[in-house]
């Protein structure tokens, strides 16, 4: 684990910063290009900032808190401390950040066309790679966590998590060999980055299917009634704020149409 440094809030998300992300700025110091290259840099981790914060705070309007916003050698990442409660809202979440990446390049793009500068080309550019990129369809890349959340109205949480675990491992794959072939450094790094972190996303959805039993058939009913949504703020192993005092047994998380339900038992 590498250092990190708090660089103050944006929208009320604390933002951090990795030693990794000043790692890269020293690689690209040296390698790519001395001050212009560290710019390039700097812009884009820009841009990826204002990507995790249309993460955030989608999330945060639709109850699920995010705890900060973190820079690193790979891009960024919100920090989520809890589960979406829908499916819906899993795919509104993973695609505001790439959203507003192209609301950005447009930006850039037509204030580029409209003043000759150059530079808002540029911006613009970065933007629609940082969009391009994070919709590829691999576990835990944001096009990764709409792919599952679409699998999910076919089949089982973990079978869909397996599944866009193999798109991204095909993925991470075609990085390394790129990487090899064409010289680029970051993807070649990111591939093996990419491999663990979807074995983790398996793993992730097996240690939480030993607490909840997964049916996308539909609701359970008990007592003749609809049980509760998520409630707010919910997330794997919380304790019960039911009857009793004590921790219920486990958990049923059912879904339709796109809804998850969860009931203690």
């Amino acid at each position: 684990m590498f250092k990190k440094w708090r660089l103050g809030t944006l929208a009320g998300f604390p933002v951090e910063i990795d030693l990794s992300f000043v790692l890269l700025l020293g690689v690209v110091y040296l390698w790519l290009g001395g001050s212009a290259g560290v710019l390039a840099v700097l812009v884009a981790f820009g841009s990826v900032l204002l990507h995790e914060l249309g993460h955030s705070l989608v999330a945060r309007q639709l109850g699920v808190p995010v705890s900060g916003i973190e820079l690193n050698f790979f891009g960024g990442a919100a920090k989520m401390v809890s589960l979406p409660r829908t499916a819906n809202h899993e795919i509104a979440i993973a695609a505001a950040g790439p959203a507003v990446s192209l609301m950005l390049a447009g930006a850039g793009f037509g204030l580029g066309a409209v003043t000759g500068i150059g530079f808002l080309v540029a911006v613009g550019w970065i933007n629609l790679v940082i969009a391009g990129f994070n919709l590829i369809p691999a576990l835990p890349m944001d096009g990764g966590r709409i792919l599952r959340a679409f699998l999910t109205r076919r089949m089982d949480f973990i079978t869909a998590t397996d599944r866009a675990v193999d798109v991204s491992r095909v993925v991470a794959i075609g990085f390394a060999a790129f990487g090899l072939l064409g010289g680029h450094l970051q993807l070649l790094l990111l591939a093996p980055f990419l491999w663990m972190l979807g074995t983790r996303e398996k793993a992730l959805a097996r240690q939480i299917a030993d607490r909840f039993a997964y049916d996308h058939a539909g609701y359970a009913e008990r007592g003749g009634h609809e049980p509760d949504v998520m409630p707010r703020g919910w997330r794997p192993g919380a304790p019960s704020t039911s009857g009793g005092g004590g921790a219920p047994r486990g958990f049923v998380i059912r879904q339709r149409n796109g809804r998850l339900v969860v009931e203690p038992v």
